[in-house]
């Protein structure tokens, strides 16, 4: 056993990676029993990284708690990362831990927060949170709260909440703290775009909590939930479901929720615990998803079999236009669904495409459907040919008979053979996808003429062949075992068929399709096959099957000897192709390498022997290093040698590292090579320890730009990243800046804060000359990796620098947000109002109150509206202008003054460049859930005033403007702007009330009041609601003239069979009949507007047919008009 560090190294050298790893800790543990690993540990970690990593091991492995604790804050990661596992599993004293922060790296940082979270520390980490919320600010503070006890995160996580960035970790070790958190942030967020943008980012941690709090996230949904959900959400429906099915259920059907175009259908297990929990809105949700087929479908396959046809029988009784049992023919039971296809049959009239009637036909009993199917396989069009086969191949299938089968396949062989490629393809693929089951041995001499015709056909695709390989494969799989012997040559003739024609056996991934143990099977039925292969030197199906077979090839050792045989007999492809194979098992890897390498040693540079060189076999490796390469079958001489994987170079002794790089070098040096060949080189050279820097800081001011660039980028991936930092700072103002400055982003991971200040000064204030990009990364550096109190510092000195470059000072106002705590970053702020650049002001109100502690969120909104008149006036076209003043909106709940100062720019009527995007901001703030007065339009309110004062305006001389030169009611055009909600989402109710109320008095509102009175009678729920706003609707209409009506009436969107209250249709039908006996015009008009918005949606039952017929009749000629426009049938 070696005790010294000179006679391990020398018993590790001839060592592959593994025993070098096995010797290193056998020796550490021994020597830790005897008392004198010490010794060994201090000589080892005197020399290079690779002696000081083995030092780290065998400190691990023999519990030196004490060595390991010095080294939680190595530069090295490999020697950290044993510190740091030591950390978990040993006694290192928790002032070791705390002491690894001073002047750490973030790096390192970021590595001692995950120790931390994994437990075991809670009272360091608390300890911890208060020193880094000192020093670093609340981002590093908040990184431990995982690690922290429930009670201390209830109390510190309101007041961190902002600069958290690992929330899904965080609810799963405090999920009702994070709740508490997502309810007053959603609350917050009065705007529902915000609020779908919080529930898409936090969708894995809403996850998270549905597993672990389910009853309080249904809350959350129901209160503050989003447009739809996310996908990470819609995946874990499940744990809601099992609380309550009851809410979920009616969450999904609410009226208020106002679903996306391209919601997700939620997951079969989802599904299934729904259907399980028979809640007795299943039929309603079936309703409500009728018109998103897939969901529908989704949740009747959810549904066993026997329960299918009561269910659609439901949600047919429900009401509605379509018809649910054609959705999901295939899932109901066959006499049923036979039923339901002579149904549809009997009203086929002809007008419909004729693909739909043909499928449905196809559905029913294969003797009722045969006529028509035979017609359409012989159509004219290759088009029509190649949408009906599968049609009839299905409807053979699931009748279930090996004759309709049989008709099928004659059919096929008698049609097939001079058809076209896609028309054979798609036949073939319908056959592939039947059940192989159906097909019997009287059927193989059908399938020989089928694939005979495929394999012979000039036109054959791939996708021909693809089809006509898994009908072979799965009908060998389906009776590898039974008596169908005519089925399973067949398939091996078939197989060995396509192999002449394309070359390559493909079997496909016959190990996921294979049944437990029947591999032996497969085995047993090619080995004639596979003999007769051998004895002519063709190993080609012999790697087809082993390929396939995947995994399971491993466990048949007559399938490995044969692979052992194709090496020594085989070509040079097949030596390649059987290496790979053969070297899949883990547990032969090692020793079967060895003797690839024995029989060919040039086989070193084939990829699969060369990664278990790299990766295990280093002992090996030198034969690929040596000074005169291994020249042979698979290196002939004079060519260029492969490196090994330089991943892996960590694994490999540092003369292989030394020797890898140095040819690695040769490489680079090579003119005669592609640039990117020789720079990708440098890049993958780079994590080699010590050599591997050197290699690129030779190349940094290589001629070859692409060359030097590589080298730049490259340098921050080293084993030192820090040391490379001063030499890429160095090109900030040159022309490899480009590359240079973004590179040091991550040397600057690395680097000590101390250091880092010092490197980003001179830079920072433009005493260095730099590109302006240069110093706005600089900036975003200085505030993500060094303390806030020393990066304010340098922040405020380049904000207030001579050169006053305005997208540097953009810059520093976007860094400042996480270090608003420092007096010093607030009166720079302050300096902030008072510039003159639009970049600043754009930097300015890009920040969102979300991402400031609660406690600077009133100070910055209070800069946000000192600047106000500045950044209004900075603006520039449309989108600029809108976006500025929907961003000051935001800030409105810290400084209500902002609600009046955009309510001034709408009431100004001298202003005509911002009017209109200040109303749209202002009528953002009514619709949003902000308290009143800046939310909602109740008196009193910010909007109700702006109203009233414009009502008041159009009323003098300088509102009025009745066409004047230049000016044209210019009061009521704001109006009419201010109070148009027809394309806002969410809008209350009452607000829509309370406007319709305060422009009741203006005679030339009454359109609008008309419009906003029509939106009220969208979103009534209930029949007595939705009444009583139709008879205000219709009043409405009466003074708004004729235009005014029919405009109105059809905009209206009364009826949706999916998501309607039980006795919505009939609240209609009763106003719609009262309106069209009414005799006025305007009532008439609203009850066409009724008509032609329900009839359709009910499928026009008699009584809105009678309707129809009643207002054709109407005494005034437009309802007449309009009535005659509306049909209830298409020709």
């Amino acid at each position: 056993m070696p005790t010294t560090a000179e006679q391990l190294l020398s018993a590790l050298e001839p060592l592959p990676f593994p025993a070098r790893l096995t010797l290193t800790a056998r020796t550490a543990s021994s020597l830790a029993d005897d008392g004198t690993l010490a010794p060994l540990l201090t000589e080892l970690d005197g020399r290079g990284p690779y002696e000081r990593r083995l030092a780290a091991l065998a400190a691990l492995v023999g519990r030196d708690a004490g060595f390991l604790a010095e080294r939680l804050a190595d530069p090295d990661p490999v020697v950290a990362g044993y510190a740091w596992r030591a950390a978990r599993d040993l006694p290192v004293p928790d002032r070791a831990v705390e002491a690894a922060y001073d002047d750490a790296p973030a790096v390192l940082r970021q590595h001692l927060a995950r120790l931390l979270a994994s437990g075991g520390r809670g009272a360091l980490a608390e300890r911890l949170v208060a020193r880094l919320r000192a020093e670093w600010g609340d981002a590093e503070a908040a990184r431990l709260l995982p690690a922290c006890s429930t009670p201390f995160v209830a109390r510190e996580l309101p007041g961190l909440a902002h600069a958290v960035d690992g929330w899904t970790r965080l609810a799963c070790r405090h999920p009702d703290a994070v709740l508490d958190h997502a309810e007053k942030t959603l609350a917050d967020r009065a705007d529902g775009q915000r609020r779908d943008a919080w529930w898409r980012l936090h969708a894995t941690t809403a996850a998270a909590l549905a597993r672990l709090r389910p009853e309080r996230l249904l809350t959350l949904l129901e209160r503050h939930g989003p447009y739809s959900l996310p996908p990470a959400l819609n995946n874990a429906l499940g744990p809601l479901v099992t609380a309550d099915a009851e809410r979920v259920i009616r969450w999904i059907t609410s009226p208020d929720r106002q679903e996306q175009r391209h919601e997700p259908v939620p997951p079969p297990g989802v599904l299934h615990r729904l259907v399980r929990a028979e809640p007795a809105s299943l039929t309603a949700l079936g309703r409500h998803w009728l018109n998103r087929g897939g969901h529908f479908t989704a949740l009747v396959k959810a549904m066993a079999p026997g329960r299918r046809p009561a269910f659609v029988d439901a949600v047919i009784g429900g009401g509605t236009t379509g018809e649910p049992a054609l959705l999901v023919l295939d899932l109901l039971p066959r006499e049923r669904r036979w039923a339901e296809v002579r149904r549809a049959a009997a009203e086929f009239d002809g007008t419909d495409y004729w693909w739909d009637d043909l499928d449905t036909l196809a559905h029913g009993p294969i003797e009722e459907a045969r006529s028509e199917l035979l017609a359409a396989i012989g159509r004219s069009d290759a088009d029509d040919r190649a949408a009906a086969w599968p049609l009839f191949v299905a409807c053979a299938a699931r009748d279930g008979s090996r004759e309709a089968v049989g008709e099928v396949l004659t059919t096929a062989g008698r049609r097939l053979r001079n058809d076209r490629d896609p028309v054979r393809a798609a036949a073939l693929g319908a056959l592939a996808e039947a059940h192989p089951r159906l097909f019997g041995s009287g059927h193989a001499p059908l399938l020989d003429r089928i694939a005979a015709d495929a394999l012979e056909a000039r036109d054959s695709s791939a996708g021909t062949l693809a089809a006509l390989r898994t009908l072979a494969v799965r009908l060998f799989v389906e009776h590898a075992t039974d008596d169908e012997t005519a089925l399973r040559h067949w398939a091996l003739r078939t197989l060995e068929g396509i192999t002449s024609r394309v070359g390559v056996p493909d079997f496909g991934p016959l190990h996921r399709v294979l049944r437990r143990g029947q591999e032996h099977q497969v085995l047993e039925a090619l080995r004639p096959w596979l003999d007769a292969g051998a004895g002519r030197a063709d190993f080609r199906l012999l790697l087809g099957l082993a390929a396939a077979l995947g995994p399971r090839a491993r466990r048949l050792p007559e399938l490995q000897d044969r692979l052992a045989t194709a090496l020594e007999r085989g070509d040079d492809e097949t030596f390649r192709t059987a290496a790979e194979l053969w070297l899949a098992a883990p547990a032969t890897r090692d020793e079967r390498v060895a003797r690839i390498v024995a029989l060919e040693p040039s086989s070193v540079v084939l990829p699969a022997v060369r990664r278990v060189l790299t990766r295990r076999r280093t002992d090996l490796l030198d034969t690929l290093l040596d000074e005169t390469p291994p020249y042979g079958r698979f290196l002939v001489d004079g060519a260029r040698r492969p490196l090994p994987d330089l991943g892996d170079s960590d694994r490999w002794l540092p003369r292989q590292q030394r020797a890898t790089v140095r040819l690695a070098g040769q490489t680079v040096a090579d003119d005669s090579l592609p640039l990117d060949e020789r720079a990708a080189l440098i890049r993958a050279a780079a994590p080699v320890p010590e050599f591997g820097r050197a290699l690129a800081l030779a190349h940094t001011d290589d001629a070859e730009v692409v060359v030097a660039e590589a080298a730049l980028g490259a340098l921050p991936w080293t084993d030192r990243p820090h040391e490379t930092l001063p030499a890429l700072l160095e090109h900030a103002g040159g022309d490899r800046a480009r590359v240079a400055v973004y590179a040091a982003a991550r040397a600057a991971r690395f680097t000590a804060p101390s250091e880092l200040a010092l490197a980003l000064g001179a830079l920072l204030t433009g005493e260095r000359p730099a590109k302006v990009t240069s110093r706005k990364e600089a900036v975003r550096l200085a505030a993500r990796f060094l303390p806030p109190r020393r990066a304010v510092a340098l922040l405020a000195r380049t904000f207030r620098a001579p050169d006053r470059h305005p997208d540097v000072r953009a810059a520093v106002v976007r860094a400042l947000p996480p270090l608003l705590g420092e007096p010093e970053a607030r009166h720079l702020l302050e300096d902030v109002a008072r510039d003159d650049a639009r970049p600043v002001h754009d930097a300015l109100l890009a920040v969102t109150p979300w991402e400031l502690a609660e406690t600077h969120r009133r100070a910055y909104a209070a800069v946000v509206l000192a600047a106000y008149d500045t950044s209004l006036a900075l603006t520039e076209g449309f989108g600029s202008a809108y976006a500025r003043l929907r961003a000051m909106g935001v800030w409105c709940r810290y400084a209500p003054e902002l609600a009046d100062r955009i309510s001034g720019t709408v009431r100004d009527l001298g202003d005509r460049r911002h009017w209109q995007f200040a109303g749209w901001a202002l009528r953002d703030l009514a619709v949003s859930e902000l308290p009143h007065p800046l939310g909602g339009a109740a008196p009193g309110s910010v909007f109700h005033g702006t109203v009233a004062e414009l009502l008041a305006a159009m009323h003098t001389p300088e509102g009025g403007c009745d066409a004047l030169e230049g000016r044209d009611l210019p009061a009521l055009q704001r109006l009419r702007a201010l109070t148009s909600f027809g394309y806002v989402d969410r809008v209350r109710p009452e607000l829509l009330e309370a406007v319709a109320e305060q422009l009741a008095p203006e005679p030339l509102l009454a359109a609008e009041r008309a419009h906003v009175l029509g939106q009220l009678v969208d979103r009534a729920v209930e029949p007595t609601a939705l009444l009583e706003w139709l008879r205000a609707f219709a009043d409405a209409l009466e003074d708004g003239g004729v235009t005014v009506a029919v405009h109105a009436s059809d905009r209206l969107r009364t009826f949706s069979a999916y998501r309607a209250h039980p006795g919505r249709a009939e609240a209609l039908l009763t106003a719609a009949d009262r309106f069209a006996h009414d005799g006025g015009t305007a009532t008439g008009l609203l009850a066409v507007g009724l008509v032609k918005g329900t009839g359709p949606a009910l499928g026009w039952p008699e009584e809105w047919r009678s309707l129809v017929r009643l207002l054709r009749g109407h005494a005034n000629a437009d309802v007449r008009h309009e009535a005659y426009r509306t049909t209830t049938e298409n020709e």
